[in-house]
């Protein structure tokens, strides 16, 4: 479940474990350092991390640019800002893990056995490019995870209702991905004649393929088509980005 506060919702069961893995509002500002907002974004991040009483921590974050592409986070990086990276992992306690969204889908990740977490930004691209799979997997090369170990938390993104999306779309991922895939991630109304996607579903079915037990996966509820929320389909070029953060309290 994922639990509000006054600028930011967190994942409970994540917290459980003593890891931190938030989602901020709109009313912390804009966090991410290339969209088009006048906001302070570092000053930004840097008021998060002490509301969270992690000042010393090492902020890690990319441009992303919808690609599949994870960085491994180890003892021997000293380097903490990329470009065309799309998620990260780690098992260090020294960092804090910074991704950037505006209806676009975090995907936060911990191994229990291992001792790892990660997160990865998934916007259609990134899920037609199977980044969850790619993150997970990175996570089995890297650290030994196993699947049955991991917990995983989906959201918050756009929900499926506010999701339309036009026939091309649909053809692109049908062409791809199989007939109950498809089935269970897309939603046709026939009043409006139009397909409306829902991404959260689309992952949840891919990590339960990928042996992700159903009992470790969380969902949000929220949809960033809420005010309270950065959103680009909503405020165009004008809308500010989220930050999904996570890293051991």
């Amino acid at each position: 479940m994922y639990r509000e506060e006054k600028d930011y919702y967190y994942v409970d069961r994540f917290k459980k474990n003593g890891i931190t893995a938030v989602y901020t509002k709109k009313s912390l500002g804009n966090m991410s350092d290339y969209c088009e907002s006048k906001d302070k974004p570092c000053e930004n991040r840097a008021k998060l991390l002490k509301m969270l009483k992690m000042d010393e921590r090492i902020e890690v974050k990319s441009h992303q640019t919808h690609s599949n592409n994870i960085k491994i986070i180890n003892e021997h990086v000293t380097r903490y800002s990329y470009h065309g990276i799309d998620g990260f992992i780690t098992n260090r306690k020294d960092v804090a893990l910074f991704t950037f969204y505006a209806d676009c889908l975090p995907i936060f990740i911990y191994d229990m056995e291992n001792n790892a977490i990660g997160v990865a930004h998934s916007g259609w691209p990134g899920t037609y490019k199977e980044i969850q799979k790619n993150l997970l997997e990175t996570m089995i090369k890297e650290y030994g995870s196993n699947p049955k170990n991991i917990l995983l938390a989906l959201g918050i993104g756009i929900g499926v209702s506010d999701y339309e999306v036009g026939t091309e779309f649909y053809e692109k991922f049908t062409e791809k991905f199989d007939r109950e895939l498809i089935e269970n991630s897309f939603i046709y109304s026939k009043n409006k004649s139009k397909y409306y996607f829902d991404n959260v579903g689309f992952n949840k079915i891919s990590a339960l393929r990928m042996g992700i037990p159903d009992k470790n996966i969380i969902t949000a509820s929220e949809s960033t088509m809420e005010e309270k929320f950065h959103s680009y389909r909503r405020e165009g070029k004008d809308s500010g980005r989220a930050t999904a953060l996570i890293a051991f309290e």
